[in-house]
């Protein structure tokens, strides 16, 4: 609660009470602050009615900056799960050229199916970015920096790099 209070104090002419205030009303963000419009926030005791049209242009302004920065954070981690399904693809064909005899053996088989199912978890987690962007940039950056340490890695800690990548992606949708 005491981040929304913050958040709304950016607001010229709303400080610590008015604020406490309009969270108190039900407008504990900048959207719903300019959805009140004057007579809604007319009603918000000690509210200065020389600053209502004020404080809603400025909560309208900071809502759309807030909803812009989030499609971009959107875009940003798409591009990013897109980035690691050609780094799991390419494990892939290295694992099939560099290690041969030993894929097509148990321990080839248990990684062929552990990169299945990482790109799984990448197609799932894809789906999940616009509900849990924070969370899901966290587990794409863990799973990135797990893939990386598999450049030059045997079979056997591939398959352990692309596990644990994989339950750095679960993570986002638990």
């Amino acid at each position: 609660m005491n981040k929304k209070l913050a958040e709304l104090q950016k607001l010229r002419g709303v400080g610590e009470v008015l604020s406490a205030r309009l969270v108190d009303a039900g407008y504990d963000t900048f959207a719903k602050v300019a959805a009140a419009g004057e007579e809604g926030l007319k009603k918000i005791p000690g509210i200065n009615p020389r600053m209502v049209s004020s404080i809603i242009e400025q909560a309208g302004q900071l809502a759309g900056e807030a909803q812009t920065t989030r499609t971009q954070k959107v875009e940003a981690l798409k591009r990013s799960a897109a980035v690691l399904k050609e780094q799991v693809q390419g494990i892939a064909l290295r694992v099939r050229d560099a290690f041969p005899q030993e894929a097509a053996g148990k321990v080839g088989r248990k990684t062929e199916k552990e990169i299945l199912k990482v790109i799984g978890s990448l197609e799932k987690v894809e789906g999940k970015l616009d509900s849990r962007v924070k969370r899901a940039g966290k587990g794409l950056a863990k799973a990135e920096k797990r893939l990386a340490a598999l450049s030059d890695a045997g079979l056997a800690d591939i398959g352990k790099g692309l596990k644990k990548a994989r339950k750095s992606l679960k993570r986002v949708l638990a």
